[in-house]
């Protein structure tokens, strides 16, 4: 199995973090939430991730996207996390992109992954509804008449509903509750209202009430038998780009840390002289380097039609969730009372680590998945 990186992925990572380097992120976040401005929060980098044809990296190429895998679109979500960049990538070009382009619906895809890999449009997924992700609690139910339905409930912890153009719904059908039904409705269809809150990490955080939606058999995104299992693969996708942003968010704290050590003086000496803060140092290197590695074995599992690829999405996903959350506490630790303050980036590195290490599962539930899927 081929685990180094290619022409293609590197050269989506030298341009993703140019990109993003030069629009400086930090600036514009620390700029954004100080003002409470969530919708310049959820739009993020969007505008200029566009011209790079970054929304479109996993649309085929028939709709107009680049046909690329995981393997190349990871190295655009650990450039983000390195950089703080925000931005609808997740919700849009990787969890949409692959409900819609996994699903059944021709004309839904024909019209839609156009629109979604020329940046045009935003899609978030709206599924959750407990505060934490888990089994499939949903009492969002669906009544059907003939060929139309109406939608009545509410989700919870939704990434970028306060920007999107369109929602993607986890419902029951209420005629057969075992039954789950995934519909893609406008975000401004009437009875739908989005009340978004800021984040731990700054980034929005949507509840979605959903009061007699109006949708028909065509707004579904697949069959009813294949719901479960596209939504999975959906959720997958999402938590092997997550880990691929923490990675980014580790190693860039890792690298701050290391030019921090190198520079600043204490009792006559360079803090990183000191042995016993190499050591420590040398721990979190071995520790980023084992992430970036299970990371990239599950894209390359994943480009391959694996079988084991959910098990190692998941493996991934608790890997470098842990080892964000050791690194960036390390980093702050080592900046010492610099690390604390607000007006240093390191802060933003530690809220942002621990939230993504909690969506879409955190490590205990994902290592029990790991646990039930690998053996």
């Amino acid at each position: 199995m081929n685990l180094t990186t290619n022409e293609v992925m590197q050269m989506l990572r030298e341009s993703a973090y140019r990109c993003f380097a030069e629009a400086e992120p930090a600036k514009a976040l620390r700029r954004d939430r100080d003002a409470r401005d969530l919708d310049a929060l959820g739009r993020g980098l969007w505008s200029e991730m566009i011209p790079l044809g970054l929304p479109g990296v996993l649309v085929s190429e028939e709709f107009g996207g680049s046909g690329l895998g995981f393997r190349e679109s990871i190295q655009v979500s650990e450039m983000m996390g390195r950089s703080l960049a925000l931005g609808p990538y997740l919700s849009t070009a990787v969890m949409a992109a692959t409900a819609i382009g996994h699903g059944d619906n021709a004309t839904m895809q024909r019209e839609l992954l156009p629109a979604i890999a020329s940046g045009e449009m935003i899609v978030a997924p709206a599924v959750e509804e407990r505060p934490r992700h888990g089994s499939l609690d949903i009492t969002t139910f669906a009544s059907r008449s003939q060929d139309a339905y109406r939608i009545n409930g509410r989700k919870t912890a939704v990434i970028d509903a306060n920007v999107a153009d369109r929602l993607i719904i986890l419902a029951r059908d209420e005629n057969a509750p075992e039954e789950l039904l995934l519909f893609l409705v406008p975000a401004n269809t009437a009875g739908v209202s989005c009340t978004a809150a800021m984040g731990v990490d700054s980034h929005p955080i949507c509840t979605v009430e959903l009061s007699d939606v109006q949708a028909s058999v065509d707004d579904l995104v697949c069959a009813t038998a294949q719901t479960a299992a596209l939504l999975e693969r959906v959720h997958d996708a999402g938590r092997l780009h997550l880990a691929a942003e923490l990675v980014g968010l580790a190693a860039e704290a890792f690298d701050r840390t290391i030019e921090y050590l190198k520079t600043r003086v204490q009792f006559g000496k360079r803090i990183g002289e000191f042995q016993a803060l190499q050591h420590r140092a040398a721990i979190l290197f071995g520790e980023i380097e084992v992430a970036s590695s299970v990371v990239l074995k599950a894209a390359t599992l994943h480009d391959a039609n694996d079988p084991r690829f959910p098990a190692y999405a998941s493996l991934a996903k608790a890997k470098a969730g842990e080892v964000a959350k050791h690194v960036t506490a390390e980093a702050v630790h080592l900046h010492g009372g610099l690390g604390m303050t607000d007006d240093f980036d390191m802060g933003f590195y530690i809220k942002r680590a621990r939230a993504a290490s909690e969506r879409l599962g955190d490590t205990a539930w994902l290592q029990q998945r790991w646990l039930t899927q690998h053996f």
